[in-house]
């Protein structure tokens, strides 16, 4: 199953990110997260070269 999860480098987003990774191999996770205040890469360290896992730097407010 694919998941997009947006905001995953703050606190709650990552920690659901490493929950789903770890629970469920089955998961692939998409991160979008606009990089502003509250965003942490160091957060997803332990899941950052999963094949799993994918981060895309965007913001979900920009129309473009």
């Amino acid at each position: 199953m694919k998941l997009l999860v947006t905001g995953g480098l703050g606190f709650i987003g990552s920690n659901f990110i490493i929950h789903l990774l770890k629970r469920n191999e089955d998961y692939e996770i998409i991160n979008v997260d606009a990089e502003h205040t509250g965003s942490n890469h160091k957060n997803l360290r332990d899941v950052k070269t999963s094949s799993k896992y994918k981060f895309v730097k965007g913001d979900i407010t920009d129309k473009e």
